[in-house]
């Protein structure tokens, strides 16, 4: 079967459902071990800038936003 206008390489050449939901589910951790190392990157490039400032890191997280002040999970992470 020929691919798609536009079909990502990723997915080319895959042939049931379940190869496709497979591909994603794949993708998707990876994307989500990209942004955790990202994360831990950049708590650590802080912690080197800044030696002599103690912070906590306590209830932060990569999942997280700050809403009015307040460190919160966002629902669709709840």
């Amino acid at each position: 079967m020929a691919p798609a206008e536009g079909e990502p390489e990723s997915i080319q050449g895959l042939a049931t459902r379940a190869q496709l939901v497979d591909r994603i589910q794949q993708l998707r951790e990876g994307v989500f071990k990209a942004a955790q190392h990202s994360w831990e990157n950049a708590l650590a490039q802080i912690k080197v800038d800044n030696p002599g400032l103690e912070f906590s890191t306590e209830g932060m997280g990569m999942l997280r936003k700050v809403v009015d002040g307040q460190i919160v999970i966002p629902e669709q992470y709840r």
